[in-house]
């Protein structure tokens, strides 16, 4: 016991609570905490904290909820960036022909090609916005 310091008894500690300590290291545990009340305190203190779930430690469901709400909004900034391109460009299809370059949707249709231009400012603002959520996961 003389090479054993009040440090390493203290690192101890919470493998002799957990049970898990060696016989030996048992043994010198239980003779500094018959010396020393402060370490038995802080023993007694750590057995009562063992039945508390460690503090910010998901359980199994909180876990995979957040895993699955994780790949919904990764599948949803998907589409969305599907759907941002998709309106984005639509308007702009064109073919050239005899007659030149000619956009479909511009000469036909500008209204329309308008209202589709106003709803990928929405679809881009919406993948912003969940690309912003996501940037806090590390994604």
């Amino acid at each position: 016991m003389k090479n054993v310091t009040r440090e390493i008894v203290k690192d101890l500690l919470p493998l002799y609570v957990a049970g898990e300590a060696s016989e030996d290291s048992r043994a010198v545990v239980e003779e500094w905490l018959r010396g020393d009340p402060e370490l038995a305190r802080l023993a007694t203190a750590l057995r009562v904290d063992e039945s508390a779930p460690p503090e910010g430690a998901l359980s199994p469901p909180g876990g995979q909820a957040a895993l699955a709400t994780t790949k919904a909004l990764l599948r949803r900034r998907s589409w969305l960036l599907a759907m941002a391109l998709l309106s984005t460009g639509l308007p702009l299809s064109f073919v050239f022909d005899k007659h030149g370059l000619r956009f479909f949707m511009l000469r036909d249709a500008p209204l329309a090609a308008s209202a589709i231009w106003i709803a990928a400012v929405g679809l881009w603002i919406g993948f912003a916005v969940l690309a912003r959520r996501l940037r806090v996961t590390g994604l």
